[in-house]
């Protein structure tokens, strides 16, 4: 007997974590259990093709709202093709509806709902051994001829330790420099409406001498990123403690992320983060809305000044990369009070800003309780909100492209000195994004592809065409730098003006052969030859001082360390240095 379990996985960098679970908590008696990984980005026809060449008796495919489509569309036409395939579903985007699935899809034999470890393996033993039954498996729908039995229970796993590790030598080599995924313990303390951990209580944990043990294992492998998917992962202060100083005692290449609750950091904690190398650790932390109102309605348990000064706290550190969260459609949350919303949390200064749009979840409460504030959404995945009481859709549609613009420019990170100086012109950053919105939609780039180099040009535009009041060679200077900053090269875009005079790249070669400067200024460099350091470096002459916040008139020269980057930042090392 042959199984496989396949992953469609949202994007290629990502991996999958639920196959390679219920692979490894299947015993001998479930026969050959292999683990094959997809992205949605595949050609269908490409991934149906290798599962029908497994030649498979059991294919078992984790559901998702980003895949449940492509899901159904192999699994229907591996039926097809393979007639005397069992297809079993799981995963949180059928747990809720199993019945309604398998009424609609007759080609789904099996739905398990909730957490598969023990139950997967209890269906695949099923199938050999007469004495599991089907009906032994609570949380197991299935056909009994032409009858639906529906599982009565979302399975939950009491004792996590119980569970074996997912992280063997084959998943490591399957996943390549993918990011792995990990979980050090399931469920969540609060109750947000808007999420599935509110559908049950409380938290369970891995032992924590098991936690450290797997954080070596991801270190010796040299796994590049690992994300933490515990739903809040310091809601233990004193488990998240002992959790970072292991990491930050070994620590190696490997970047760990966590979302987490800023509400919940003490000054202990900080004090243990402060120690961490630039760049190990990254944190997600979901604000979601600064209206405490919203906040109320949604049964969510924020302190915002606590958040607010936290965050500053983190930020202050300089070593730690900070992404914030906040979501667009939440109970109250209007246009003017989602614009207080993003210009609150822009002001923390987080590396990232992730604008979110209300997604109504299959077994949330806020899906359950959808007429109360007049949602509409979408009846397929992701089951996005289309309007409510308090958004039309014309305002959701705006949001969109707001939302878009603070992704190319504000999460690309190419963008610092040039958008804090373009903003100074707007009442807000809200303002700023709102009109750069409309600009885009009325140039049409909405509808074009627009490279990154493409960016820096329709801001120079944008700035021109707005007759915004100011000095556009300090913003042709500020993008210059943008530019050569985040990119190791010196070709610059087209449309941005050099101030390079005749013999600046001799004065730069006796920068380089100076002993003394080379000392100073760029010692990593020390004793190589100013040729080869030149293949590593770039000079820049600029109109102003731009590296200081207070742009000041002047020439000044930077070199731009491209053998140096800033992973909290997202730029390359660079210095103002003294060529005349």
């Amino acid at each position: 007997m042959k199984t496989v379990i396949v992953a469609l996985n949202s994007k290629y960098i990502h991996s999958a974590l639920a196959p390679w679970y219920l692979k490894a908590n299947c015993t001998p008696d479930c026969g050959e259990v292999k683990v094959m990984e997809f992205s949605i980005n595949e050609m269908t026809d490409s991934i149906l093709s290798e599962i029908y060449e497994e030649n498979c008796d059991i294919a078992a495919f984790s559901c998702y709202i980003w895949n449940i489509g492509e899901v159904l569309k192999i699994a229907d036409n591996l039926k097809k093709v393979l007639p005397k395939v069992k297809i079993v579903l799981g995963g949180p985007e059928v747990s809720f509806s199993s019945y309604e699935m398998m009424k609609n899809n007759s080609f789904i034999d099996y739905i398990l709902s909730g957490e598969g470890e023990e139950a997967f393996r209890d269906l695949l033993r099923s199938f050999s051994n007469p004495s599991v039954t089907l009906s032994s498996i609570k949380s197991l729908t299935y056909r009994d001829g032409q009858n639906i039995v529906c599982g009565n229970e979302y399975a939950l796993i009491e004792d996590l330790n119980t569970v074996k590790s997912p992280y063997s030598e084959d998943m490591f080599k399957s996943i390549g420099n993918k990011i792995v995924y990990y979980e050090s313990s399931r469920g969540c303390p609060f109750n947000c409406s808007y999420c599935l951990s509110s559908t049950f209580k409380g938290v369970r944990y891995l032992d924590l001498e098991r936690v450290k043990s797997d954080i070596l294992m991801f270190i010796k492998n040299g796994i590049k990123m690992v994300k933490f998917v515990d739903r809040t992962f310091n809601c233990n202060p004193d488990r998240a403690k002992q959790i970072f100083a292991f990491i930050i005692e070994n620590a190696g290449k490997t970047c760990f992320h966590f979302e987490a609750a800023a509400d919940l950091f003490d000054e202990e904690m900080l004090s243990i983060l402060a120690k961490a190398p630039e760049g190990l650790i990254q944190f997600e932390i979901g604000v979601q809305t600064t209206n405490n109102k919203t906040i109320e309605a949604i049964n969510r348990k924020t302190r915002l000044e606590k958040v607010f000064d936290n965050v500053q706290k983190i930020n202050d550190l300089k070593n730690i990369h900070i992404h914030l969260d906040l979501i667009v459609g939440l109970p109250y949350e209007d246009y003017q009070s989602f614009k207080k919303s993003f210009n609150d949390v822009y002001g923390l200064a987080p590396q990232q800003l992730q604008v979110g749009f209300l997604k109504l979840l299959k077994g949330s409460l806020i899906r359950k309780e959808w007429d109360k504030h007049g949602y509409k959404f979408r009846d397929y995945p992701p089951y996005e909100v289309l309007s409510s009481d308090y958004l039309s859709y014309g305002e959701i549609s705006k949001l969109k492209n707001i939302e878009d613009m603070v992704e190319r420019f504000f999460n690309s990170g190419r963008f610092e000195k040039t958008l804090d100086h373009l903003i100074k012109a707007f009442s807000s950053p809200f303002d700023f994004y709102e009109k750069l919105s409309e600009y885009f939609k009325e140039c049409g780039y909405f509808k074009r592809s627009l490279s990154s180099r493409d960016l820096y040009n329709v801001i120079m535009n944008f700035a021109q065409d707005s007759k915004l009041n100011m000095d556009i060679k300090i913003l042709n200077e500020l993008l210059k730098f943008d530019f050569l900053v985040s990119n190791n090269t010196n070709n610059l875009p087209s449309g941005l003006i050099r101030n390079m005079e005749q013999g600046f790249k001799e004065k730069c070669f006796e920068f380089l052969k100076n002993e003394e400067y080379v000392s100073e200024y760029i010692p990593n460099f020390k004793g190589l030859p100013a040729k080869q350091i030149y293949s590593k470096v770039h000079f820049e002459r600029f109109l102003y001082d731009v590296t200081k916040d207070n742009i000041i008139q002047g020439n000044t020269v930077v070199l731009f360390d491209y053998t140096h980057y800033n992973n909290v930042k997202g730029q390359y090392n660079y210095i103002k240095v003294p060529i005349e």
